[in-house]
């Protein structure tokens, strides 16, 4: 399982390269918006993200092979 936190201007783009949940047969994609609880650096763009500041958790995963998907986005961000 991939796992990033995005600002909103790389969350447009990395959503432009998966435009379905489900881009290929047994991969999976989510996308979780809502506002930073610390400070962080954005996984695409490297800009501040600052606590309060909207931004995206981003995982990617398979059901083959791999970590499997498990919630983790609460621990970083305050989900809307």
């Amino acid at each position: 399982m991939k796992r990033e936190i995005l600002c909103p201007k790389c969350r447009i783009n990395v959503r432009k390269l998966f435009p379905t949940d489900n881009p290929y047969p047994g991969e999976h994609v989510m996308f979780i918006d809502g506002m930073a609880l610390m400070q962080y650096r954005c996984d695409n763009c490297d800009n501040t993200i600052l606590p309060g500041d909207k931004c995206t958790a981003f995982s990617s995963w398979a059901d083959y092979g791999g970590v499997p998907y498990y919630e983790w986005e609460g621990e970083y961000i305050n989900k809307q």
